[in-house]
């Protein structure tokens, strides 16, 4: 089954819209700040020196401007007009010109990369979630993987405490809505198209047996999540209160599993088919 082209059609709008403006609501977004700095640092456990990274859904090119920094050489892909355009203007001519390259691509269509190998398939803040299935893009990874090569992918998750307690504002749509088998249509910058939330069993199972899973994190349980920007802003002690809550449990079971993301590290290894005795 391969992904609708009309729903990829409006994610692809809806994001060149928010193109122009990403960066800055990044920036001035304390939980989303709080947020990539936590996926940053989860990412840097399982990347070893010189590791050729692929990004997908690289957006403005923020994470891979982190990752160049570090000494890393990035390939972003993106299916977006507008973010493919904001990355070249960054990056083309720019500093890390010697460590980012950028593709157009759609993270269901990762044949078209051709045949390179990454050491680490990386992909920030619910880009997968725009598909129903997501073997859609894990079918690929194995033959993008050198040996031993990790996948680290941060996917809106079923279940968001912060959502759930909307029940008590009489909220019951947005209490609920990840529990939508069918998907939640979303809206982003006017138009719409369909998100869906996958369990960390959903994205294993997704990858497949040749894939071992090494950690697991949750991000925004007790932190309030990046749509309730004026809590942090406001209430800036607390937050970083709720902040230093969720770095000490994120890790542990149940936890990991639930919040307004989580982050699934895994690591590719084929296994070896006994060899029959005669």
């Amino acid at each position: 089954m391969n992904a609708d082209f009309s729903q990829l059609e409006n994610v692809n709008k809806a994001f060149s819209r928010q193109s122009l403006i990403y960066d800055k609501y990044d920036r001035e977004n304390p939980t989303l700040t709080w947020m990539r700095q936590q996926v940053m640092k989860h990412a840097l456990n399982y990347l070893q020196p010189n590791d050729k990274i692929l990004e997908l859904n690289s957006g403005t090119g923020i994470d891979a401007e982190f990752f160049a920094e570090k000494g890393f050489t990035v390939h972003c892909t993106d299916l977006s007009d507008g973010m493919v355009e904001q990355m070249k203007s960054k990056f083309s001519l720019g500093k890390y010109s010697d460590k980012i390259t950028i593709q157009q691509c759609s993270f269901t269509e990762l044949n078209k990369i051709g045949d390179k190998k990454f050491d680490f398939i990386f992909s920030n803040f619910g880009g997968l979630n725009c598909i129903s299935d997501l073997r859609e893009s894990t079918k690929y990874y194995p033959s993008l993987l050198n040996k031993g090569g990790r996948v680290c992918l941060v996917i809106l998750p079923p279940i968001c405490p912060w959502e759930i307690i909307q029940l008590f504002r009489g909220k019951f749509k947005v209490a609920f809505r990840r529990f939508n088998k069918e998907g939640v249509l979303a809206n982003v910058e006017g138009i719409k198209f369909q998100t869906y939330y996958f369990s960390a069993s959903q994205v294993m199972k997704a990858l497949g047996k040749n894939f071992k899973l090494l950690n697991m994190e949750s991000l925004a349980l007790f932190t309030p999540i990046p749509q309730m920007e004026k809590i942090p802003k406001k209430f800036s002690g607390l937050t970083r209160l709720l902040n230093k809550m969720d770095e000490k449990i994120s890790g542990i079971f149940p936890f990991n599993r639930i919040g307004d993301h989580i982050i699934v590290t895994a690591e590719y290894s084929v296994k070896k088919t006994p060899h029959s005795i005669l």
